[in-house]
């Protein structure tokens, strides 16, 4: 799948603006808050429903209107399909159509765009907290497994229910029901994300020169102490009917899928202790490159690569390692810079589209 047009309307800078973009490699430049990084951004809200920047939506929308609207026609290559899809937010509201038909969920949407997002934050990958790094594993196995995001809801309803028997006493008598459901599906979650985590380090092969370096070794944690397996149900249960006074008197579920880590270690220490900014910099590029080929696992899908500010934070050697891994990639590239004479030398092929004061140009 690749983008071969995008429509954006009302976001931050971003009037109104529309694309028609190349399945290869596609450069944005501009200078600093010309609107380069809100069009990522509207990529962003079609494909995960949320900015990359905000969690408040009524921050992205364009001063002084109610809603933003972000369109595209994807193309969906080894049939030659062409179809619509696009997404409409407010403050309150979201509608989402797909090939002319509402939807209702966002995960609808989010299958046909299987976007890969790197920009300055995203060494949060390593910096921040464990959220971060469950999100990162678990949109591999959104898109390797189309049963995941069935298990994924399905637990954060039971987690959201057993939760709320350990706060209400009125509700304690259904705690044991709610535990077993959470039970049951410990070792379903485990088995996705052990599956999106081998399919991530098969994919950071490709990426051996970007990390030539710095190789990391990637441990999944399963959010229970160690020696409580996942898959072992009469195990769990013999746990959690151990820990029930505890979580009684915090109030919540102190264990399970939803405590998950994904470890990033530097020669079996963690990354964040060891490595350098500019490390933790081309780290987190590279794991997030090899996410994208690990979604595209083979020819008949494509993931989409977007990347605001190129440059930022890596030396000229970090630069050149980079931009020789994206070459040989086969996914839709989106990159941002300020200047696009660099990534012009790099590769002719590019599609150059400038962008000043919230409009885009296309370069012939």
């Amino acid at each position: 799948m690749w983008i071969s047009r995008l429509n954006v309307q009302h976001c931050r800078v971003i009037h109104s603006a529309e694309l028609a973009l190349t399945e290869h490699v596609n450069v944005l430049y501009g200078d600093n808050a010309s609107g380069k990084s809100s069009l990522l951004e509207a990529l962003a809200v079609l494909s995960r429903g949320r900015s990359f920047r905000t969690p408040r939506i009524a921050e992205v929308i364009t001063r002084g209107k109610n809603e933003l609207t972000v369109a595209a026609s994807v193309e969906q290559g080894v049939i030659l399909q062409s179809y619509p899809l696009g997404i409409t937010k407010s403050a309150e509201n979201t509608r989402i159509r797909i090939n002319h038909a509402d939807v209702q969920q966002q995960a609808e949407l989010s299958a046909h765009v299987p976007l890969t997002l790197i920009h300055p934050g995203s060494v949060e990958l390593l910096t921040g907290s464990p959220t971060n790094r469950r999100a990162f594993l678990d949109w591999i196995a959104f898109y390797r497994f189309a049963e995941f995001n069935m298990a994924w809801r399905n637990y954060q309803r039971v987690l959201k229910q057993r939760n709320a028997c350990l706060r209400d006493a009125k509700q304690r008598q259904a705690l044991p029901q709610w535990t077993r459901q959470l039970i049951a599906l410990q070792p379903i979650l485990w088995r996705y994300r052990q599956d999106a985590l081998t399919a991530l380090n098969a994919a950071l092969q490709g990426c051996a020169e970007l990390l030539t370096a710095i190789v990391p070794q990637l441990v999944l944690s399963s959010g229970f102490p160690a020696g409580i397996y996942p898959q072992d149900e009469q195990q769990l249960a013999q746990f959690f009917s151990e820990k029930t006074e505890q979580e009684l008197k915090q109030g919540f579920t102190l264990y399970g899928a939803h405590r998950a880590d994904l470890h990033i270690l530097l020669e079996g220490i963690p990354a964040l202790r060891v490595a350098s900014r500019g490390q933790l910099k081309i780290l987190a590029v590279g794991l997030l490159l090899a996410q994208s080929h690990a979604i595209a696992d083979d020819t008949t899908k494509r993931g989409i690569i977007a990347i605001d500010d190129l440059a930022s934070e890596l030396d000229e050697q970090n630069q050149q390692a980079l931009y020789n891994t994206l070459q040989t990639a086969q996914q839709q590239l989106i990159i941002t810079s300020t200047h696009h004479q660099p990534l012009k030398n790099w590769v002719n092929a590019a599609k150059v589209f400038q962008v000043k004061h919230g409009q885009v140009f296309a370069e012939s």
